[in-house]
């Protein structure tokens, strides 16, 4: 018996942690999220390609803003509200030690 996917493509967004440095695949993916807007339309979103999104630490924050439904199924966030979230509240996410 072969598993459902047998010959198909999947496709696997992972996202790696580390702490507040989530601001540069945040930006890479907003990069990449508006070339596919420029494509597709404004309505397209980084979950609409992937099958699976993953991450480790902050990378599964960064996951769970992109893939969070809203009350029409679709992403809550955009790839654009990555960087200004994390700048916003990364000081309370990632305190310093002092």
């Amino acid at each position: 018996m072969k598993a459902p996917t047998y010959g198909k493509l999947i496709t696997i967004l992972s996202i790696d942690g580390g702490g507040i440095r989530g601001i540069i695949p945040g930006t890479v993916l907003a990069y990449l999220e508006s070339q596919l807007q420029e494509l597709n339309g404004k309505d397209a979103r980084l979950a609409d390609y992937f099958d699976v999104i993953a991450g480790t630490s902050t990378g599964g924050l960064v996951n769970a803003m992109l893939t969070a439904p809203n009350e029409n199924n679709r992403p809550l966030f955009a790839a654009k509200d990555i960087k200004p979230f994390y700048l916003e509240h990364s000081p309370k996410i990632f305190p310093q030690k002092r």
